[in-house]
């Protein structure tokens, strides 16, 4: 195969593979009313601010290194209270994480808002508002990435990273006080 041949496979396949999605606003908002039609909850993930993405990633990150170490410090007794609040630990990655909150969480919210035109407004701070005329916009912004996403959702998810930076704190003084008792025994 030549130079050019190779450079056209994988133009074609960059192309395939969304690397130019969300390029727009309006690009966004049709990605995000698909994926909403279509109840694809790994198609609105994608649509995403890239830092909502990775603040679900760190989540879930922690989640799981969290419940690691419960399971190999924690006494028995403790365990069973300290793993129900990880949420996150059993899932593999934030893609899946999101997929499996997204029924449960915004799947139904999200389908009454949209509609099968959708409009968007555009205003010069890198912020817009996809939706349908008879329901409340998503509301969406040019990420750092140079990408739009949906921005609704990153407060909650930046505020669950940190609150799990922070029950990470907890698990790990946790372990070294229960390592401190069980060598003090």
């Amino acid at each position: 195969m030549t130079a050019a041949g190779l450079a056209a496979v994988v133009l074609l396949g960059s192309l395939g593979s969304g690397c130019s999605r969300n390029q727009t606003a309006e690009s966004a908002c049709e990605s995000l009313r698909n994926a909403v039609l279509e109840a694809d909850g790994i198609a609105v993930f994608d649509v995403l601010l890239q830092n909502t993405q990775w603040s679900v990633a760190t989540v879930q990150k922690l989640h799981r290194r969290m419940a690691e170490s419960i399971r190999s410090s924690y006494p028995a007794g403790e365990q069973a209270a300290a793993l129900s609040r990880l949420y996150a630990a059993d899932s593999d990655n934030g893609r899946e994480l999101f997929l499996q909150l997204y029924t449960e969480r915004y799947a139904a919210d999200f389908r009454a808002r949209v509609g099968e035109q959708m409009s968007v407004e555009v205003d010069a701070a890198g912020q817009a508002r996809c939706g349908a005329t008879t329901a409340q916009p998503f509301p969406l912004a040019l990420g750092r990435d140079g990408k739009w996403g949906l921005s609704e959702l990153d407060r909650e998810w930046e505020d669950a990273k940190l609150r799990a930076y922070h029950d990470q704190e907890t698990v790990t003084k946790n372990v070294e006080l229960y390592r401190r008792v069980g060598a003090g025994k």
